[in-house]
């Protein structure tokens, strides 16, 4: 059965992002720095009066921090009932992906591993099937 997907690109790679837990995408009006946070926790931004918690998702890939900045662009899930933007350098289509073409034969590199669930061949190029869930950590889903 065909899914729909995001693609966007994260470190400059693509991803995709399952569309059925995609809340919006939004251009961050302002991140608000908090102390002492986890390094893969951008900040904090208003969206909707609500405060959601903005990942630096590229942290979470390569373990240096991002300058993110008013403006930057965030994809929103929800997260056990949390919404979190995830910070992202841009988005590029919305596409179909099916199980027949999962390419469970290729696994993604070390830095890659712990947030993709899989990689698919959309048209002429690979692109890694991104969990969000696995980008939060457990001990950030209990402050959220």
């Amino acid at each position: 059965m065909a899914e729909l997907y995001l693609i966007a690109y994260i470190d400059g790679c693509r991803v995709a992002i399952n569309s059925g837990r995609i809340e919006s995408i939004v251009q961050i009006p302002e991140i608000i720095f908090v102390p002492r946070a986890d390094p893969s926790i951008a900040g904090l931004f208003a969206l909707r009066s609500r405060v959601l918690t903005l990942i630096d998702s590229q942290y979470s890939v390569t373990g240096n921090r991002q300058q993110l900045a008013k403006g930057c662009l965030a994809v929103v899930v929800e997260i056990s009932g949390h919404h979190y933007g995830f910070a992202v350098d841009k988005v590029e289509d919305v596409v179909s992906i099916s199980d027949e073409v999962v390419q469970k034969s290729i696994n993604p590199s070390a830095k890659w591993r712990p947030i993709i669930s899989d990689i698919a061949q959309v048209g002429e190029h690979l692109v890694m099937i991104l969990d969000p869930a696995k980008m939060v950590q457990c001990d950030q889903l209990m402050a959220a």
